[in-house]
């Protein structure tokens, strides 16, 4: 298998210290397809049994790559190297200022090292400060308890269970539903930017 992305320099969004975020460019779509042939991260990530194509993978990029008012999705990156270890980004965001996020570290050498959960913490500052939301809600497997205490070390809280949503093995496992508000998170990489409003051109 290929290894993650040689660095290219992509200007980085938001940077934490370990990894960063960055828009995602129609080169990362091999990679993407790449993981999501791999059957142990779909299932993680809540499509079990699922694997797609190169060619379905570009049509989504196609679809879905765009920034707009209703959804965002970036490239996760290794600050030490510069590759692509990963993607994530929001959807459904509402005009209630909620939405949903979404986050994997496709590269199985990354896997257990804490970048997934600060790809979700870089998110969420994301989302609460620059689309100014009130809440951010996540999906997650029930058997998935990895994810789940992930989650709920950021500060997210279980609020619902869609019970038997998910099959797998024969056996049936609850859709677990957490959200995190605005009030439950303390912006840490996104202070540079708190003076914004205060620069030139600031009424």
């Amino acid at each position: 298998m290929d290894g993650p992305a040689k660095r290219d320099d992509r200007p980085l969004l938001l940077e934490g210290s370990k990894v960063g975020l960055a828009l995602m460019r129609r080169e990362d779509i091999a990679a993407i397809a790449r993981w999501n042939q791999d059957l142990e991260f779909t299932a993680s990530i809540g499509t079990p049994g699922e694997a797609h194509s190169l060619e379905m993978r570009q049509e989504a990029y196609d679809k879905g790559a765009r920034v707009t008012p209703a959804s965002i999705e970036f490239a996760v990156v290794l600050l030490s190297t510069g590759g692509l270890i990963g993607f994530g980004g929001l959807f459904d965001i509402t005009r209630a200022m909620t939405a949903t996020l979404f986050v994997g570290i496709g590269e199985r050498t990354h896997w257990g090292n804490g970048y997934g959960a600060e790809a979700t913490r870089l998110i969420c500052e994301y989302g609460f400060f620059f689309r100014s939301l009130y809440s951010i809600k996540v999906e997650v497997n029930g058997y998935n308890h990895r994810a789940i205490r992930l989650y709920e070390r950021l500060g997210f809280r279980i609020v619902g269970r869609v019970r038997g949503a998910l099959l797998l093995d024969g056996s049936r496992y609850d859709q677990v539903v957490m959200d995190l508000l605005r009030t439950e998170l303390e912006l840490r990489h996104v202070s540079r930017f708190q003076g914004l409003a205060q620069g030139p051109g600031a009424p």
